[in-house]
């Protein structure tokens, strides 16, 4: 059944006491998060957590392939992207 336009008018019109709890619910669990994460490496100094890539994994070989094949110029495997 499709939502009447009183239906969609009455959840966005919220009174200014209503946005700012909503607000606060929103964001103090974000605020918390972000806090307890730089508590642990500017105090605790636990290193930064880093996302693997695949240099780090293949090293200078995954460069040379790059170089030598065209990858990443819109060419896969040594061949133009059309062919």
């Amino acid at each position: 059944m499709a939502a009447t336009k009183s239906q969609s008018t009455m959840s966005s019109k919220l009174s200014p006491q209503a946005r700012r709890w909503r607000v606060i619910i929103f964001t103090l669990p974000i605020i918390g998060a972000t806090s307890f994460v730089l508590y642990k490496r500017l105090i605790l100094g636990e290193p930064r957590r880093r996302l693997p890539t695949d240099l780090e994994r293949h090293g200078n070989e995954k460069v040379a392939t790059i170089l030598t094949t065209g990858e990443g110029k819109g060419e896969q495997g040594g061949r133009p992207a059309g062919v």
